[in-house]
């Protein structure tokens, strides 16, 4: 089912015809995406599961999970993570059939280091779904989109982030992940391990005229 699962993730970005407003968006657009290829028996977004149970398996955080898609096969199921950066885009766009110009359509959003943490902290937590389900979690899928090259680039060297890069091409990313050093920011964002080994290669699309780039992993 996974491999089932990326190819259509993959096929709704590469078709994607018009810009995503925010996170939420890109969410409920490829959940009814996922829905319509019939493909799955069923489809759920916003997953529940008490933090309670899932510090069982190592989970480093207090906040419960709420999985963004989990699409169930037979008895099989497998989890969908998402993560939408973008920079500020601003166009013309029709509401009602009227003509709305000048419109930011996509906010600005800074915080790439974060941003970068919460993408790994996405494949943690699936690896962690993963092993509190064995028989019946097949594993996932983290998905980045963003507008924001900075991500392909990477932090520069000497970061605090350097563990969390998401620079292209990046192999072999395993074990501890952590900060630098301590700043007001890490304080909140405890360091994490790995189980599995990973590796970043991003592609570029092209949404309502705008570039974007995306990378999957699968866990």
């Amino acid at each position: 089912m996974l491999s089932r699962l990326l190819s259509d993730i993959r096929q709704f970005l590469q078709q994607c015809p018009e810009l995503m407003f925010n996170e939420r968006d890109f969410q409920m657009q490829l959940a009814v995406f996922l829905r319509l290829t019939r493909d799955y028996d069923d489809v759920d977004v916003e997953y529940y599961i008490p933090s309670s149970v899932a510090i069982e398996k190592g989970y480093e955080w207090k906040s419960d999970l709420r999985l963004d898609i989990v699409v169930r096969k037979g008895e099989k199921y497998a989890v969908v993570e998402l993560k939408y950066h973008t920079r500020r885009i601003v166009k013309d766009i029709k509401r009602f059939n009227t003509l709305l110009p000048n419109v930011e359509v996509i906010k600005n959003h800074g915080a790439q280091d974060i941003v970068s943490y919460n993408f790994w902290k996405d494949v943690r937590r699936i690896e962690i779904i993963k092993a509190l389900f064995p028989d019946n979690v097949e594993g996932g899928v983290a998905v980045m989109l963003t507008n924001d090259a900075y991500h392909l680039r990477g932090p520069r060297k000497g970061s605090i982030c350097d563990a969390f890069s998401m620079a292209d091409g990046r192999q072999d990313v395993h074990g501890p992940l952590n900060w630098t050093r301590s700043t007001a920011t890490s304080k909140n964002l405890p360091p994490f391990s790995l189980a599995g080994k990973y590796s970043v290669k991003w592609e570029s699309i092209e949404i309502d005229d705008n570039n974007f780039f995306y990378t999957l992993i699968i866990i």
